[in-house]
């Protein structure tokens, strides 16, 4: 039936043409216009039958749209030139070569014989603030003011939608495209509770805005579409991180994201706004296009952030922010069961743990669990999926989220190893127990109650460099079963405002799944305290601390900081530390256990040593110079054929001392 109706519409207005021309000749032909105007008659009345019908394309658009029959009839006639290669030479014998570039609305009302009163009428669909017009449905050309002469043209996507084509057009479904509302989602009772709040601004008349926040991978895209399906309608979404930063692209897509939801009835969801922050295009200017486009939508807008409090200025609408949280343990095992599958049989005893370890979205999880599939499929079609493979494929997932802002650290060193004075030993063993038992403590015990925010832990490590502050780092990770990863500041910090939160967000985002302990190495340049605001510089480099300070409250995994300058930490930071432990340069007696723990591998060594000795010649060595030292002296003997004496290490420890500028 709608094929039928697109070829009838486009016959008729191949017949009022066909009209016009034989009227305008000199002679007109009475038996031929009788004729074209019978049939044309008979197709007006066809398409009068089913006009009303909710199956037609063209109702379902004047109904979006609140057009009036003559407003639908010149949609059809644009339409109709821009697909219908039989009639553009008839038009142009009526509106000259002008109708090569479209069909003006002068030129319409001679070819469809309009009064006056009618054609004034139609002229108001050429205001900005027609609906035709404000979602270009109708586009002029070269940005110049429409008016009754202005040739005028349909975006494609509405004559395939006129033909009956739902497919969006490509732009729509390279940056996200319909959101499936799975309703098998396994949800927590805190999923629930959120999920019931967009669901009701969703169902009310008021125009919302809906922000809804959270992590990557969390659903929350998931949730707007559940929320949705209660209202009978879907949603289609855009991924701002696929869009060209140039605020041409954002304006073009968002304005084919509103058409398509006007014709499929849709929501509009515009994901990762936070996308819009930083970079070199100003932010403020790439927000105030998303909320020039926006304000023209009709109904609610949902939106996602991964940064909470995201200013968009939408006027006469109503802003919701609801906080989606990753799913509870039990909740985030049963997507693993759903996202394995067949393969659910062989790990689902090591699942418990999973489940516990790794605080995952359903995204995340399904992300995870293809990751882990293709590193089975690797090893043969007779292979069984294994829980290393799990493990493997969720570091893989976080490795890609963390891209370059962080590197993940292979811990190789033991704790035979380390060489530290008593009380600080003490205090690496009171920070590890406080990580180890913090589930004890804090649920069990009931002491999460009495925390403000977050129970994740913070700790900075102060002192010297060289002293063993990164090594200890290592070994906390290695204790506790934690992938390291170092955040490359180089790569975090940047002079474009909001892109450093940007990043920043982005490794505490992928960390908190991964369950990963981040190390911030030589943190005083990012933690630094904060100014009096003189200029825009300090005041921005003031929300960049604002921002830190808040999120490592509210991370709930392990973040150490070490900083060779702890005067100059923020002391809001310090307010926030689990555990400040401050590293010394090593005494003579820890001096020399470090010389004698760097010869214990397993290398030829002339003994015995008087290791006593360089430790007291060389007093202004810490470890990492002690390191360098017996490392320069084992290359030497290397060279000689012979095993390391106290000659090379003398020689060796020389050499250091040089290096660091110190005198002999």
């Amino acid at each position: 039936m709608i094929a039928a109706t697109f070829r009838q519409q486009l016959k008729r207005v191949r017949l009022h043409a066909q009209i016009a021309v034989l009227s305008s000749s000199d002679d007109p032909p009475a038996d031929a216009i009788a004729g074209a105007r019978a049939e044309l008659a008979a197709i007006e009345a066809a398409l009068a039958s089913t006009r009303d019908d909710p199956a037609r394309p063209d109702a379902q658009l004047a109904a979006a749209l609140r057009l009036e029959p003559d407003e639908l009839d010149f949609v059809w006639a644009v339409v109709a030139r821009a697909v219908d290669p039989r009639l553009l030479a008839l038009l142009q014998v009526v509106c000259g070569t002008d109708v090569r570039r479209g069909l003006s609305l002068a030129h319409y009302a001679t070819i469809a014989g309009l009064d006056d009163d009618r054609s004034q009428a139609l002229a108001q669909l050429l205001a900005p603030s027609h609906p035709l017009r404000r979602f270009q449905f109708l586009v002029g050309h070269d940005d110049v003011p429409v008016d009754a002469c202005t040739p005028l043209t349909v975006p494609p996507r509405l004559w395939a939608f006129l033909q009956g084509d739902d497919t969006p057009e490509e732009r729509l479904a390279s940056t996200g495209g319909r959101v499936l509302a799975l309703h098998d989602a396994h949800l927590d009772d805190g999923q629930k509770a959120q999920l019931a709040k967009i669901t009701q601004a969703l169902g009310s008349l008021d125009p919302v805005v809906i922000v809804v926040e959270g992590p990557t991978g969390a659903g929350r895209r998931t949730a707007i579409a559940l929320a949705a399906a209660h209202t009978k309608r879907q949603v289609l979404a855009v991924d701002l991180s696929r869009l060209p930063p140039s605020i041409a692209a954002l304006e073009a897509t968002l304005a084919a994201q509103l058409r398509e939801c006007l014709l499929a009835d849709a929501i509009p969801v515009v994901a990762e706004i936070d996308e819009l922050v930083g970079g070199e295009t100003d932010p403020k200017a790439r927000l105030h296009a998303l909320a020039r486009v926006l304000e023209a939508a009709p109904g609610p807008v949902a939106m996602t952030s991964k940064l909470p409090g995201l200013d968009v200025k939408l006027r006469g609408r109503r802003v919701l922010r609801i906080a989606w949280p990753v799913p509870e343990t039990a909740a985030r095992k049963q997507l693993w069961l759903r996202a394995l599958d067949d393969d659910a049989a062989t790990v689902e005893r090591g699942l418990d743990e999973l489940a516990l370890r790794y605080r995952m979205g359903a995204g995340t999880i399904a992300a995870g669990a293809a990751a882990a599939r293709t590193l089975k499929e690797a090893r043969g079609h007779a292979a069984v999926l294994e829980l290393h493979d799990l493990q493997e494929g969720i570091r893989t997932n976080i490795a890609e989220r963390m891209g370059e802002l962080a590197t993940r650290v292979e811990v190789k060193q033991t704790w035979n190893d380390l060489v530290l004075p008593p009380e600080t030993l003490d205090d690496v063993q009171g920070l590890v127990a406080r990580i180890r038992h913090a589930h004890l403590v804090y649920e069990q015990w009931g002491f999460k109650q009495k925390m403000p925010r977050g129970i994740g832990v913070a700790a900075l490590f102060s002192g010297p460099p060289g002293t063993g502050k990164t090594m200890v780092a290592c070994l906390l990770a290695r204790e506790l079963d934690l992938e390291l990863y170092q955040v490359d500041l180089s790569k975090v910090v940047s002079k474009w405002v909001g892109e450093t939160e940007k990043q920043l967000a982005r490794i505490f985002e992928a960390a908190d799944a991964g369950h990963a302990l981040l190390l911030f190495d030589e943190a005083d340049s990012l933690f630094a305290k904060r100014t009096e605001v003189k200029s825009a510089v300090d005041r921005y480099a003031n929300l960049e601390v604002n921002y830190l300070l808040q999120r490592i409250e509210s991370f709930g995994g392990v973040t150490i900081l070490t900083t060779n300058l702890d005067t100059s930490i923020d002391p809001a930071l310090r307010r926030r530390l689990a555990s400040h432990i401050v590293f010394h340069a090593p005494e003579q007696a820890e001096a020399e256990q470090l010389w004698e723990r760097m010869l214990a591998v397993g290398a030829p060594v002339a003994r015995p040593l008087a290791l006593d000795k360089l430790a007291k010649a060389f007093p202004a060595m810490v470890g990492a110079n002690i390191r360098n030292a017996v490392l320069a002296a084992a290359f030497m003997a290397a060279a000689e054929g012979a095993a390391i004496s106290m000659s090379h290490l003398e020689r060796a420890a020389r050499g250091e001392y040089r290096a660091m500028g110190r005198a002999l």
